[in-house]
């Protein structure tokens, strides 16, 4: 059972405690009138205040199947705490929650105002959940899309969170200039699943938002296959990872690609991600680089844009800057349009799953 400490929470301003949450999670989930977004929030804290020790996690799907992990309330305590220490978070501020609370961002969300006695804001996921927010915002975290729609509708919202975490996604070089004129703090994040969301942050208004700073505690090396190793006292056994990293001498690393998106052409091998950092002020948009079977090359480089087709001469414009900034052999075979990317559960895109659209 949850420390007794931890088994009360404040929802939207309104503390309840233990035997009220359970009241109130009995009456949400079994309401016909609940939304489907809310019962999950209400199941998940039923399962918390629950007898049982180990809640189950879903990883993302986004290089596989998605998998179900275990994990101890320990250790989901742990690191909420290690959250709490990094971001400075006290009792009485206000967390935001618009992530979906079936995958492990929004459950730990939910986790660390539990453990830091912070007023949980609960608002229903969306591309932009800042449109009815009133109070002020002292910690929140959102994927990429979230971030770009608040810039458009609800910047000075979006710029009073006080600490602002970014992840589950590519964080774009036009959203990343566009977050250096934010007063207050914004984080870009490195965790997954297994981790229990982020071990690792990146300062989005510094001179190299691209650099990653693990949290105290967590330790990084490389594998024969350079892959990330994590290793972290209350996460259990050492993690390997498929994210290729180059570790600096002070512990600090940046993100080079994914083992399992290499692509192998004619003979050499490119790392998508690499590539994809080098064109992204080009592209105004959502893209990536991929490949397709090729007879002569084995794999040809495609870049794929989410968008209805460039004018001929906006095409010509981008080939031109295309080979302005990559290497002869790094430059796409073929640009091809898609009007929609497809994606994960999570709003992550599903890199395979698009390509398989034009087979």
């Amino acid at each position: 059972m949850v420390k007794k400490k931890y088994d009360r929470l404040i929802i939207n301003g309104e503390l309840f405690e233990n035997s009220q949450l359970k009241f109130l999670c009995e009456k949400k989930t079994s309401s016909q009138e609940t939304a489907d977004w809310e019962r999950l929030i209400y199941k998940f804290i039923e399962e918390w205040i629950g007898e049982d020790n180990e809640l189950s996690f879903m990883t993302s799907g986004s290089t596989g199947k998605p998998k179900e992990i275990k994990f101890a309330k320990e250790q989901l305590i742990k690191s909420a705490e290690l959250t709490r220490d990094t971001f400075l978070l006290k009792s009485g501020m206000n967390a935001l929650l618009c992530l979906p609370a079936d995958h492990v961002a929004g459950k730990m969300m939910i986790v660390r105002a539990f453990v830091c006695g912070m007023n949980l804001i609960i608002r229903k996921p969306s591309s932009n959940p800042l449109s009815n927010i009133v109070e002020d915002i002292h910690f929140a975290a959102m994927v990429p899309l979230q971030v770009k729609k608040a810039l458009k509708s609800t910047k000075r919202k979006l710029f009073n969170i006080k600490s602002l975490l970014i992840g589950g996604g590519v964080i774009r070089h036009d959203l990343i200039n566009a977050i250096k004129a934010s007063p207050n703090r914004v984080f870009g994040s490195y965790g997954m699943t297994e981790t229990l969301t982020h071990i690792a942050i990146s300062d989005l208004r510094s001179e190299n938002p691209n650099t990653y700073n693990p949290l105290p505690g967590i330790q990084l090396k490389t594998n024969e296959r350079d892959c990330a190793c994590i290793k972290a006292e209350h996460l259990g056994p050492e993690i390997t990872t498929n994210d290729i990293i180059n570790i600096e001498k002070d512990g600090s690393f940046t993100i080079i690609g994914r083992a399992d998106n290499i692509i192998n052409s004619g003979g050499l091998k490119f790392s998508p991600e690499q590539i994809e950092q080098k064109i992204d002020p080009q592209i105004n948009c959502e893209f990536f680089i991929g490949s397709l079977p090729d007879e002569e090359l084995g794999e040809r480089l495609i870049l794929l844009i989410e968008k209805q087709k460039y004018a001929l001469a906006s095409l010509y414009k981008l080939w031109e800057r295309l080979e302005d900034v990559l290497d002869k052999h790094e430059i796409p075979k073929q640009i091809v349009f898609l009007q929609e990317f497809k994606r994960t559960e999570n709003g992550k895109v599903d890199r395979q799953g698009s390509i398989k659209v034009l087979n």
